[in-house]
């Protein structure tokens, strides 16, 4: 039997910390899935790397017109960067970098390229001006098409869509085996916080990477 959920927040869910159910739908927590991390680099007007966090993103369009959608907070640096410079790079990081890219949430001074000041180093671009982050094992760079505002009130996100203008991948991560290429790419996905609707209980989230032997054991 399914439990039907509406918009807003049951009585007995209370949030898990301040403005929780007004960043975020409540129920993206009942539901909760699981989306893969990766690291959004922009240029600052200085020439400094900014770099954020995100998992809110996902490859679209067709053959000739490749796009990667992305969501941004209407209040982050990020967004403000895309929209002034109109560039940005997508990263893919493996497990192995969690130390570091986790440190890209960080807050970090105009003065700060936060790049280097999360333990990684620059990678070349080719089509834009942007950097890449050296260490992770993909890229997607990318060229703005457009912002649009996602609500009509209160106006707290913004959805991007991009042109992708260049891709790359490291080498080292190909194989003609499914299970093996993604074994060596280790891609990292984050489990949000997990709100049990029939309860209001909350269980913290955590970062996890693909287990392809458990399609193994499924076959057999």
């Amino acid at each position: 039997m399914k439990m039907e959920l509406p918009v807003q927040a049951l009585d007995w869910i209370k949030e898990s910390w301040e403005g929780q159910f007004v960043v975020f739908p409540w129920y993206y927590f009942a539901i909760d899935l699981p989306s893969p991390i990766f690291i959004i680099t922009t240029l600052k007007e200085n020439g400094l790397a900014n770099a954020q966090l995100s998992t809110w993103g996902m490859i679209a369009g067709s053959k000739n017109e490749p796009k990667f959608i992305l969501m941004v907070h209407n209040y982050t640096e990020t967004k403000k960067l895309i929209e002034k410079n109109g560039e940005f790079v997508i990263n893919f990081p493996d497990i192995t970098l969690k130390d570091k890219f986790m440190k890209t949430v960080n807050r970090f001074d105009d003065n700060t390229d936060e790049i280097l000041a999360s333990g990684l180093k620059h990678d070349t671009p080719e089509k834009v001006q942007v950097p890449r982050v050296k260490e992770c094992f993909a890229h997607f760079e990318c060229k703005l098409d457009w912002i649009q505002d996602i609500e009509k009130a209160e106006k707290s996100t913004s959805l991007v869509q991009a042109s992708i203008v260049h891709a790359a991948i490291e080498e080292d991560v190909l194989s003609d085996d499914l299970r093996t290429t993604c074994g060596n790419r280790k891609w990292v996905f984050n489990v949000h916080e997990v709100v049990n609707p029939k309860t209001g209980n909350h269980d913290n989230g955590f970062l996890t990477i693909l287990d392809m032997n458990f399609r193994a054991k499924a076959e057999e």
